[in-house]
């Protein structure tokens, strides 16, 4: 009898445990270093490799810009790895401005603060894993 109530109890708190990490989370991010404080952020959330290399985003918002710190609620997302993608539109035209040679003049960056060499951060780099206890992200333009 005992054995019965030992596996039940260990049963209910593995299904519990299991059931806990398919909740959804609110993924909220704290954006520091804007300037100027003007314009919008474009900010875009992907949950694979794949998506972060040309595939659709999962959740993405236009954060309208009012000083050096934008705080934003990104969605409800299950929990699992992710990479945040942004950048300032500083004249909020809604696009990524560039220079003649394909180089971006409006500033940009990415989760985990990660810098890319000649072009984005990899997947790898700017991949953070969203829990219950890691729901909330820090990002800084430099």
């Amino acid at each position: 009898m005992f054995k019965f109530i030992s596996t039940l109890l260990v049963s209910a708190h593995m299904m519990g445990a299991a059931y806990a990490q398919e909740m959804p989370v609110e993924l909220s991010l704290t954006v520091d270093g804007i300037a100027p404080s003007e314009g919008s952020l474009m900010i875009a959330v992907f949950d694979s490799a794949d998506a972060w290399n040309g595939g659709a985003p999962v959740a993405g918002i236009r954060a309208s810009v009012d000083g050096e710190q934008v705080t934003a609620t990104l969605g409800t997302l299950p929990a699992g790895r992710y990479g945040i993608k942004m950048y300032h539109d500083v004249n909020a035209n809604g696009e990524m401005d560039t220079n003649l040679m394909g180089i971006p003049s409006e500033p940009f960056a990415f989760s985990n603060n990660a810098r890319g060499r000649f072009g984005p951060a990899s997947w790898d780099d700017a991949a953070f894993e969203l829990t219950a206890q890691s729901a909330n992200q820090s990002i800084r333009f430099d």
